[in-house]
């Protein structure tokens, strides 16, 4: 049902094109040109044509300028004989569009109505650790894209390419245990201007952990321990009265690798899982649970 409503919503915008027509330049001296734009913002991307171009008398050119907010942020410094673009906006805000027709040493130019932007399409949906010293980067498939960029940095302003890839999944080796990292990513299709980086998001790889030991040494009380895992800062207990039933979270330990269950129901039979955690600042990293182990109570 989704579906259908999207497709109804994409045809109605694209026989609503908003139609821009150049005037005459009529100030300009033996300049007549005239020329018409179609344009359209079709829930994601920004695609405009420069056609039925008149009264040239050399090579007509053309070049595209892009603002966000009243800020221009893509500039063509020389006209090119593109006239047909199209732009992916980065991230919400209000865009316009200027184009403008060369012929010889004149010029003329229009502007696009301002289109408000809420979303972004390009997006980082989860990075996890995968070990110590690598982080698993998964990002949105993007409908028509043939290939992406991963980038990378440990402080947001200093970025590198990770990795072009035609996928949307990414294993990133080599990392620091417990160093944050992160990523955003562009994406390139035919024909396309410029993506843009959807917003970045962060990450830290950390090791795994498993239980070695969960006893019942006396009544109603258990002893759990667990592997120390690299680039924890510490680590979460979850627990559930069935193997595949809901785990939810006793015990947050820091500094230690131990957690002791006092008062628990006595001949119960309970199931536990692990899992690290890294805290950077205000914000906390998770890593993976551990598989789980089950004891009964004394």
């Amino acid at each position: 049902m989704k579906k259908m409503i999207a497709a109804f919503l994409t045809a109605l915008m694209l026989i609503n094109f908003l139609f821009l027509s150049f005037p005459s330049a009529q100030a300009l001296t033996g300049f007549s040109v005239s020329a018409s734009v179609s344009f359209a913002y079709l829930g994601e991307t920004f695609k405009w044509t420069v056609y039925d171009v008149k009264n040239s008398t050399g090579t007509i050119r053309y070049s595209f300028d892009i603002y966000k907010d009243g800020q221009r942020i893509h500039y063509e410094p020389s006209y090119n004989t593109f006239s047909s673009r199209e732009f992916t906006p980065a991230a919400p805000g209000r865009y316009k569009v200027v184009v403008a027709v060369k012929d010889g040493n004149n010029s003329l130019s229009k502007s696009s109505d301002e289109i408000t932007v809420k979303a972004n399409p390009n997006r980082i949906t989860k990075i996890e650790p995968v070990s110590a010293t690598s982080l698993r980067i998964t990002w949105n498939k993007v409908p028509g894209a043939n290939e992406y960029a991963l980038y990378r940095s440990t402080d947001t302003k200093n970025w590198r390419l990770v990795k072009k890839t035609a996928g949307t999944t990414f294993v990133n080796t080599y990392l620091k245990a417990g160093t944050r990292y992160f990523y955003k990513v562009s994406y390139y299709r035919p024909g396309l201007l410029d993506s843009g980086f959807g917003p970045a998001a962060a990450g830290v790889p950390m090791g795994n952990t498993r239980i070695t030991s969960l006893t019942s040494p006396s009544g109603r009380r258990i002893r759990m321990t667990w592997a120390k895992a690299s680039g924890a800062s510490g680590y979460q207990v979850a627990m559930a009265t069935s193997a595949n039933g809901s785990y939810k979270s006793v015990r947050i330990v820091t500094g230690g690798t131990t957690a002791i269950f006092s008062g628990v129901k006595s001949g119960s039979t309970l199931y536990f899982k692990v899992r690290p955690y890294r805290r950077v600042y205000t914000t906390t990293y998770w890593g993976q649970y551990s598989a789980y182990r089950a004891v009964k109570v004394k």
